[in-house]
């Protein structure tokens, strides 16, 4: 069923489940933001294809997220810090407002492709998993525990969300409504990253070590 929903155009992309901070300072968005929290509406997160974050028009890729409002904190001079939680995917249909805000009527996507995809979303965990690990220690810091979702489908979009990928992947993968698919595209992601990973890790610990015996 086509929903009505005012667009807030971005230079990032927000996967179902994710949390994304926004500063709002614009006049048109604290508009939008307003009648949101007011009328506990939902808005759409969408990537900027061309044109300006700021101050002037904006084409968004079509498809995008819808979120809702989880946190707000009020600055001086109307400006707002707030937590967009990302919900469900979506793909524009039709601009119906370009004044003050984008408003469009969209159409909510639902994923495919999702059966027996359990073996691969533990498979990518794993990776991810491990990814997170390296890059923690690769900076002095360490993790007990890297929580991810249980399905395959939350489990796709909580590491895409993650994933230090340029947005124009991440819109790829977001515009991906293939669960497998996505998975697959991660899974190569990672089996390429974590080589090389590993042996800066290994060259850190070699020389943590090295300098630990000197001084000894």
């Amino acid at each position: 069923m086509p929903l009505e929903l005012a667009l807030f155009p971005l230079n990032a992309v927000l996967f179902p489940g994710g949390v994304l901070p926004i500063h709002v300072f614009e006049e048109r968005y604290k508009l939008m933001v307003g009648r949101c929290l007011e009328e506990k509406l939902p808005f759409g997160v969408v990537l900027i294809r061309s044109g300006r974050e700021v101050g002037g028009p904006a084409e968004p890729f079509p498809v995008g997220t819808t979120a809702r409002i989880g946190q707000v904190q009020r600055l001086e001079g109307g400006r707002l810090n707030l937590l967009a939680l990302g919900e469900q995917r979506f793909r524009i249909q039709d601009v119906l407002q370009t004044s003050p805000y984008l408003v469009a009527q969209v159409e909510l996507l639902q994923d495919e492709d999702v059966e027996g995809t359990e073996g691969l979303a533990d498979e990518v965990g794993a990776m991810f998993q491990r990814f997170v690990r390296l890059t923690l220690g690769l900076t002095g810091q360490w993790a007990r525990t890297v929580g991810l979702p249980s399905s395959p489908s939350a489990l796709a979009d909580a590491v895409a969300q993650r994933l230090p990928m340029d947005l124009r992947h991440k819109q790829a993968l977001l515009e991906t409504l293939s669960v497998r698919a996505r998975l697959e595209q991660e899974r190569t992601f990672l089996s390429r990253a974590l080589p090389e990973m590993e042996r800066r890790f290994a060259r850190l610990q070699s020389q943590r070590w090295g300098a630990f015996w000197a001084l000894n």
